[in-house]
């Protein structure tokens, strides 16, 4: 499967939380729906090669040993070359292809608060659920 990035990454949350008590969580979701794409007048355009789509990643990551928790939700618009689907029906694989860069802010952006936040940067290295 081929696709363009028609936005950057956007993180429309992350919030990090020292935990009072030890806890582990590694609920990492991968959402697709389909979206328009508007000219500059506002009209709806029709790709013929393809329809966009917002790529979203819903998570909430608290690695052992359990000192805090990371969550939030990042999502890009992205144009799937030559398909139009609802999404639904993508496999597997293309649900991993098209949310890994999505995931790797979730991991850089944990080591770098982590770095300041306990002085020790932790590395996430995890899976999205589909």
């Amino acid at each position: 499967m081929e696709f363009k990035k028609e936005t950057p990454v956007m993180v429309r949350a992350f919030h990090y939380d020292l935990n009072e008590k030890p806890e582990n969580d590694n609920e990492v979701n991968v959402a697709i729906k389909p979206v328009d794409k508007q000219d500059e007048n506002g009209n709806i355009i029709k790709p013929k090669d393809g329809n966009y789509y917002e790529v979203g990643v819903v998570f909430e990551v608290a690695p052992a040993p359990g000192d805090f928790t990371v969550s939030g939700l990042i999502t890009q618009i992205v144009q799937i070359k030559d398909y139009h689907g609802k999404g639904d029906d993508l496999e597997s694989n293309d649900y991993k292809l098209l949310s890994r860069p999505l995931v790797e802010y979730i991991e850089t952006l944990t080591y770098e608060v982590t770095q300041v936040t306990l002085d020790q940067p932790v590395n996430l290295n995890f899976k999205a659920n589909f």
